[in-house]
């Protein structure tokens, strides 16, 4: 990269870019302190998703480990769920196993929030040095992209946040395959592609390893195409042959393997991800579910105003539709758009880097964009909602841009500081003007949003007119920055870095961790329980999908409540309409939260203002001497006396009797003890969710398990007494268990066909003609 620039004054340069490089790691510590106060202060991350949907679920992967029994059934939600197929707890992969098996769960949930920030930073910062040659680049592209806005909104994903964390790191391995010409570097790197690729895979969330994949197939085609006729790096370093590849080896077939082999290593989580979503509401969504978190265009404003909005963006979802890039990213591509003629070896990058940019934000806009025929009629991405994550490459790809410039910045602080600092004349004022137009167009626009923000502050969509008039002095400044630096004003240069890190850290940080955190016993108390104790009863408590307020049920098994609903990525297909009596009775539900999603619930018992009960639930397990088929349970449930009857998926033969006892001898996740006694062949009824990965036993004898009542299992018994055990070991499990074994295993094949290379004589002329 210093080809980009003469070299005016080495010494000097090198002084600059150590202190630019101090400081972007320093702001980076210092986010990252501000980021970690919470937990170091003995608190909880409680925000959104957080502690709706993370907390409980990470809780009973931590106790399960504790007590060395299996995580993979969770029956505190839906009557019984598959979490591992539901993926988001990443329960296999060996951080989480790590972290939750040793370290209390307050602390392994901050942990496992707050690692992949630095691992992060880290990431970008090796890859962009090796792709620009510029420490200083590369440690402020780091510290952009680390806590850009997409980044720390999503603090309330954390798995989401991890999968990016791999994004740089895969992206630095690549670029070693595709153009190092070390043997042992190459080998080493395609294995780093397929261990990381496992990694992701295992963390959960399907859409973010996909669009981690889209990022990765671009770049390594920008390095095909772009360096297809370049010597490969690092081969004049080399004192013989033994170690190079040769400039004419394709070596991008071991990067398709590599990829190939972490897919194979992340089985065991992805194949039960299958399985869960063919059984999942999902799987009966049409193309329209994709339209769903489309970026509207109007949230365009937030680039050069981000505060405009009462709500900082168009949608309630605030963290989904951030698109904020933060002022100095956005003037420093304004001024690399002006400075376009200077960058030399570096175009087909910051070309490439704006390419990317443009299409990921028009897949962003979703149906309000050109794109969306497309997204919507590919049959994986019309399964995948929320268009407006293509964000993260839009501001992945403005981090790039902004290092380049930053670079480039830096050298002509050096020359200026050479040249001499001009007085301010009509001379100097036309240079400034004509220097940086594309900067000044920036400014301007963003004061006349600015400007009409104050005029319409009287609208309910518009925030008061300090937080308006905040992005414009922003915009001000930084571009105030950036023509001092330009002009030989070295602090200037550190006054850029530490004002993106204050930008971005305050805008990301203000609404996700600050005020929304607290003790783990001050989150329980607070949560909506029923009255009286838990002693293994079932709420409902939110019972329509999709309406407001549905994620207040996964909280309360933090206090040993079993719930028939719940909040999750892929919500289990359910068969009753859980807004009859009869279904709720069937599931065993005692208490109803009163609110709108339950107000037509008729039959209920009002006890208080927040809680109703169901009248009669039946017991958990229960004896059944007569069995009705149906292939409609959710009409057909009102039409018999579930005292003495059931219903089932298949027609069974049961002569009348009285019907015979039983009782839940034990209990643990995935795993059901029942003692029965009966005078003829019954139903064995559990009101535990019915998946076919369920298997009973009759006192050691293999029996089939029956869908019952709709969503829950049933096994035949005959007469007299047994113990029946149902035990959940799905096929998928299993089979995923024993293929990421075989994928750890071929590993080995990333380093085959040059670990034996003959041995050469010396190189006495290197030549990349």
């Amino acid at each position: 990269m210093s080809s980009l620039l003469s070299p005016i004054s080495e010494t000097s340069a090198k002084n600059a870019g150590r202190w630019l490089t101090t400081c972007s790691w320093a702001s980076a510590a210092i986010l990252l302190s501000v980021l970690a106060w919470p937990l170091l202060t003995g608190r909880v991350y409680v925000a959104d998703d957080l502690g709706a949907f993370h907390l409980p679920l990470r809780a009973f992967y931590a106790e399960q480990l504790a007590q060395g029994e299996p995580y993979d059934w969770m029956p505190s939600l839906y009557c019984g769920f598959y979490v591992t197929g539901e993926g988001q707890a990443g329960l296999y992969h060996p951080l989480h196993q790590f972290l939750y098996r040793f370290l209390p769960l307050r602390i392994a949930l901050g942990w496992e929030c707050l690692l992949s920030y630095p691992l992060m930073m880290l990431g970008v910062w090796l890859w962009l040095r090796r792709r620009l040659g510029s420490s200083e680049a590369a440690a402020f592209g780091g510290l952009l992209f680390t806590f850009s806005s997409f980044n720390l909104l999503h603090f309330v994903h954390p798995n989401a946040v991890a999968i990016i964390a791999h994004v740089p790191w895969l992206l630095w391995a690549i670029d070693i395959v595709l153009t190092d010409s070390r043997r042992r570097r190459i080998m080493l790197a395609a294995a780093g592609v397929a261990l990381l690729t496992g990694s992701q895979i295992l963390l959960g969330g399907p859409p973010y390893v996909w669009l981690s994949l889209v990022c990765e197939v671009c770049y390594a085609t920008f390095l095909l195409w772009t360096y297809k006729y370049a010597a490969r790096t690092g081969c004049d370093s080399l004192a013989t042959c033994q170690g190079c590849v040769g400039c004419a080896t394709r070596t991008w077939p071991r990067l398709v393997i590599a990829k190939g082999i972490g897919i194979v290593l992340g089985t065991v989580q992805w194949l039960p991800t299958l399985d869960a979503w063919l059984h999942s509401i999902r799987i009966e969504l049409d193309s329209s579910f994709a339209a769903g978190g489309s970026l509207h265009p109007i949230n365009l404003l937030q680039l050069v105003s981000p505060y405009l909005l009462a709500g900082r963006s168009m949608e309630d979802n605030f963290h989904e539709f951030a698109m904020y890039v933060g002022v100095v990213p956005l003037v420093s591509v304004a001024w690399l758009v002006a400075r376009h003629r200077e960058l030399g070896t570096s175009g087909p990058l910051v070309r490439a880097a704006a390419g990317f940019a443009g299409v990921a934000l028009l897949l962003a806009l979703g149906q309000y964009g050109p794109l969306f025929g497309l997204m919507s009629w590919l049959p994986v991405l019309r399964c995948f909602r929320l268009p407006c994550r293509y964000l993260l490459l839009m501001q992945l790809a403005v981090a790039v841009l902004a290092a380049v410039a930053l670079l480039l910045l830096s050298r002509e602080t050096v020359r200026a500081r050479r040249r001499g600092r001009m007085a301010f004349d009509r001379r100097l004022a036309l240079a400034l003007w004509r220097d940086f137009k594309p900067l000044w167009f920036v400014v301007g626009i963003s004061m006349a949003v600015g400007l009409l923000g104050v005029q319409w502050r009287r609208e309910s969509f518009i925030a008061p007119w300090y937080a308006v008039l905040a992005g414009p002095a922003l915009m001000t400044t930084a571009a105030l920055l950036l023509v001092a630096a330009s002009r030989g004003h070295r602090p200037a240069l550190i006054g850029l870095v530490l004002l993106a890190a204050g930008d971005l850290g305050w805008y990301g940080m203000s609404p996700t961790v600050y005020p929304q955190n607290a003790t783990l016993r001050e989150y329980t108390r607070a949560v909506n329980v029923p009255p009286g104790k838990p002693d293994g009863r079932v709420v409902g408590a939110r019972l329509k999908t999709g309406e407001p307020g549905i994620r207040t049920g996964n909280p309360m098994t933090l206090l040993g409540w079993r719930c028939a609903d719940g909040y999750a990525g892929l919500e289990p297909r359910q068969r009753l309409d859980y807004h009859q009596l009869h279904a709720l009775r069937a599931a065993g539900v005692q208490w109803v939260q009163c609110d709108p999603t339950t107000a037509d619930v008729v039959g209920l018992k009002p006890r208080n203002a927040t809680w109703a009960e169901v009248p009669s639930p039946l017991p958990r397990v229960r004896m059944m001497s007569q069995c009705v088929a149906s292939d409609d349970p959710a009409k057909d449930i009102a039409k018999i006396p579930l005292d003495t009857v059931a219903l089932c998926e298949v027609p069974l033969t049961l002569v009348a009797s009285r019907p015979g006892r039983a009782v839940l001898a034990a209990e643990r996740p995935g795993h059901l003890e029942v003692l029965v006694d009966c005078p003829r062949s019954q139903l064995l009824v559990v009101s535990e969710s019915y998946h076919r990965g369920w298997q009973a036993t009759s006192d050691g004898r293999p029996r089939e398990v029956y869908r019952t009542n709709g969503d829950f299992l049933g096994c035949l018994v005959e007469p007299g007494r047994h113990r029946v055990t149902f035990d959940f070991q799905p096929e998928s499990l299993r089979r995923g268990r024993l293929t990421s074994c075989v994928g750890l295993a071929m590993i080995s094949l990333c380093f085959l066909g040059w670990a034996g290379a003959p041995q050469l004589g010396p190189k006495e002329t290197i030549s990349h003609d």
